[in-house]
């Protein structure tokens, strides 16, 4: 156990944090390899867990803080021993948010207590929350905890993942040395590949213009295209992607540590499949430990770990302790917290919990220190910046991608320049798998987003009602919000939407699945958001799917469809209600034949003027 004085310092940096932010500390424990009993001497940081308790005032506001960090590092460089992070939610993030989501630091973090020596500070106002884990979990949302172990392993190609499917088939290439130089073309071998590589979810038979075709990681191949020329194709994707998965075959270059989280995760999923609770120092902790000293090489690593998936999967059908999570328990406690008879005397803001969107801290952390380096690379301070895709719509699936977008400005200057010398003003980085997930992040210029907001760029103003909020510096945000009611063209947006579910419908429901057709339903419904209210739609899907006017059978099976894509079936082929496919075929033939009339406002905001002071504000010491 660590020295009490760095004990000491711990609960002092902690309690200080809270104050900072008119906060009050409630509990407090040693997190990460401490907690889980796989620390190595002189190799491992000092991870700090927590949980606070928001002021009053900031809950009444509608001001919640999420979250708080300090560390003893920096930015650029990753931790080293000795550094300290501390990380802490505030009480209603994690029980009402993070908890539901089967989050698995969240879990972690309700059953550390068993691990008394690692518990640093805890207020009484949470003991009834420690002394009653299983009404807390939810043991549907338990593979969370296998999905982590996927997402520590998949940068390395393990089997059943999108770079796994990549480098299966770059393999199986690269042994066809008679099959190349004869002039034959994929479809010639296709059924081979599919024999050999074939995976539902990456690597699978599609068809384009009635030929047969490929569907590889997201990108359809042609059966005409010569087979040499496709090696090209995989050997540059693999070059972008797969470096890693390459030298993992030969044992190099491999985060040892990363392949223990993942084992450690699987521990954790079967113990509270059959016993209900997690029980920390973890009973397996030797065995970890020697999968992060590196004792056992990759490709013995990725067959246990495929295995144990199988395995989990299995204890899942078959847990002996099956818990669900108690809402209006949870909120109790949150009233305790606060001394509170009932929520209404606290004007919370619930949008902020709604089942569906998560971020988790790593992934935060991770677009964070990207966004900053973007910001420090390019010269430009960033002002907004926040999740679009499922996750801001509000169905993210477990594996899903991490898609940011933001807006910044450059200095002054930049903009006094020749037209050509700043055409690009668009900002966007390689997606980049990393152990917190995929992250595709992508900016535009001030001036460029100020253009596409003044005719009503549906994407820019999804963007403004994101639940999911990396940054917002300055009042860009809230300007064009403000300025939305007034602006928005809502004739524009509707046929945007109703342009987007046609296409989407000839696109993706020649081979449906739950993704292809929530890529249909969700325009569809903001085109009939848009015509019913005359107004901006949300982001957030099950809001519009509340609003619109649909029988009660459409809108469930609606709603199945969306909690179906969240357990990470998304892939799979699928057929909704009938009632469902009536509903889309009769509303598209609808809205083909018979518009609707909305007002067209003209426009009485100069943005040059709301450009120069944005760019003031962004860069106060510049002329």
């Amino acid at each position: 156990m660590l020295d009490k004085n760095i004990l000491q310092e711990c609960r002092d940096r902690a309690h200080m944090l809270c104050r900072e932010h008119g906060a009050s500390l409630l509990y407090l424990t040693l997190f990460g390899s401490t907690l889980y009993g796989t620390d190595m001497p002189g190799k491992s940081d000092i991870d700090v867990r927590g949980i606070f308790l928001p002021s009053q005032k900031n809950a009444i506001l509608g001001e919640l803080p999420r979250s708080l960090h300090w560390s003893s590092g920096d930015n650029v460089h990753r931790n080293s021993s000795g550094d300290m992070d501390i990380d802490l939610w505030s009480v209603q993030h994690w029980l009402l948010k993070l908890l539901p989501a089967g989050d698995t630091g969240a879990t972690d973090l309700l059953f550390s207590p068993s691990h008394a020596a690692c518990t640093l500070y805890a207020d009484t106002r949470l003991k009834n929350v420690f002394a009653h884990p299983e009404r807390l979990y939810d043991a549907k949302n338990c593979r969370a905890y296998a999905d982590y172990s996927l997402g520590q392993a998949k940068k390395y190609g393990i089997k059943g993942s999108r770079l796994g499917a990549l480098r299966s088939v770059h393999t199986w290439l690269r042994e066809q040395n008679g099959l190349r130089g004869q002039g034959l073309r994929l479809k010639d071998v296709l059924d081979s590949l599919l024999e050999a590589c074939g995976d539902d979810r990456y690597c699978a038979y599609t068809e384009t213009n009635a030929q047969p075709a490929l569907q590889l990681c997201g990108k359809i191949h042609v059966g005409a295209v010569r087979l040499e020329e496709f090696l090209q194709r995989v050997e540059t994707d693999m070059d972008r992607y797969g470096a890693r998965a390459i030298a993992a075959e030969h044992n190099e270059g491999l985060d040892f540590k990363a392949l223990s989280h993942a084992l450690r995760a699987f521990d954790q999923m079967e113990e509270l499949y059959a016993t209900g609770k997690i029980v920390f120092p973890l009973a397996t902790r030797e065995r970890l430990k020697s999968v992060k000293r590196g004792d056992i090489p990759w490709l013995e690593l990725e067959q246990i770990i495929v295995n144990r998936l199988v395995e989990t999967d299995a204890a899942r059908e078959q847990a002996r302790c099956v818990c669900v999570y108690d809402a209006a328990f949870a909120r109790e406690q949150v009233q305790a917290c606060y001394g509170l008879a009932s929520m209404c005397e606290l004007q919370t803001q619930t949008d902020a919990f709604e089942n569906g969107f998560s971020v988790p801290i790593e992934a935060a952390k991770a677009v964070h220190t990207r966004l900053e380096e973007l910001a420090s690379k390019y010269g430009v301070k960033i002002l907004y910046a926040v999740e679009s895709g499922s996750r801001g719509w509000g169905f993210a699936s477990v594996d899903s991608d991490f898609d940011v977008r933001f807006i910044y400005a450059h200095e002054p200057e930049w903009y006094l320049g020749e037209t050509l010398a700043r055409r690009n003003d668009t900002i966007a980085m390689p997606v980049e798998d990393t152990p917190a997930g995929e992250l595709d992040i992508c900016g535009w210029d001030l001036e460029k987003a100020l253009g596409l907001f003044s005719h009503s760029n549906a994407s820019l103003l999804e963007w403004l009602s994101s639940p999911l909020v990396y940054v917002q510096c300055g009042s860009l945000a809230d300007r064009l919000r403000t300025l939305l009611p007034a602006e928005a063209n809502c004739f524009r947006l509707w046929r945007h939407y109703c342009n987007m579910a046609g296409s989407a419908e000839q696109r993706y429901l020649e081979k449906p699945s739950i993704k292809a057709w929530l890529y249909v339903l969700r325009p569809l419904l903001m085109a009939l958001w848009i015509e019913n209210k005359k107004a901006v739609p949300p982001m957030c899907f099950e809001r519009v799917l509340h609003d619109v006017m649909l029988t009660e059978d459409v809108r469930t099976a609606i709603q199945e469809i969306v909690d179906k894509k969240r357990t990470g079936l998304e892939e799979m082929p699928f057929t909704p209600a009938q009632s469902v496919q009536n509903f889309v075929q009769k509303t598209i033939d609808r809205i083909k034949a018979l518009p609707p009339t909305f007002d067209v406002p003209r426009s009485k905001v100069d943005y040059r003027q709301e450009f120069r002071a944005l760019l003031r504000e962004a860069w106060p010491c510049r002329p």
